[in-house]
């Protein structure tokens, strides 16, 4: 017989039982901006910080931003929560979280949840669960919001598939419709 529940990600899925779908955590609009200088204009106005790693992520060739306004319905999950107590490795946070019908947020998400985003707790970091866009000779990077003593800021995280996460990091996820009524 087959011990399916230690397959690791299928083993805690099918331990999870039904797929559940996740509270909504904020809605937020997407596609306001059309490029990084309309975005850095708008960060600055706000008085958000901008790491310099976060303005030249910003400036990648490789970030798309949308052509048209959508709102985005969000989810804000740790790797505890999705079913690893110890912490994981991104493919692992990744499965468990599409299982939970939880998608990437596109990168032009990262700057538009900081401005929406000003009510964060102070020492609060969250992280933009997206595909770093990422070019072959640079580092993947994803956005992080952060609260600290100098104020907001939108900041990166390293994107590395091989980084381990702590249980209790924050994810911020795109949430999707539930489909067929599942």
């Amino acid at each position: 017989m087959l011990d399916i529940l230690n397959w690791g990600p299928v083993g805690r899925w099918l331990h999870l039982g039904a797929v559940r779908t996740l509270p909504l955590w904020r809605s937020v609009m997407v596609g306001r901006y059309r490029g990084a200088e309309a975005c850095r204009a708008a960060l600055g106005e706000a008085g958000i910080q901008v790491s310099a790693d976060a303005d030249a992520l910003l400036g990648r060739p490789s970030v798309r931003w949308s052509d048209r306004k959508r709102v985005l319905d969000l989810a804000v999950v740790s790797p505890a929560d999705l079913g690893f107590p110890r912490g994981a490795r991104w493919g692992e946070i990744r499965a468990a979280a599409k299982a939970a019908r939880l998608g990437l947020a596109p990168a032009e998400l990262g700057p538009a949840l900081r401005l929406a985003y000003r009510e964060q707790p102070h020492g609060e970091r969250l992280v933009l669960a997206m595909q770093a866009p990422g070019e072959p000779d640079q580092e993947p990077l994803t956005f992080s919001l952060d609260h600290d003593d100098d104020g907001l800021w939108l900041d990166v995280h390293d994107g590395h598939p091989d980084v381990l996460w702590r249980p209790d990091d924050r994810f911020v996820f795109v949430r999707k419709p539930p489909r067929w009524g599942l």
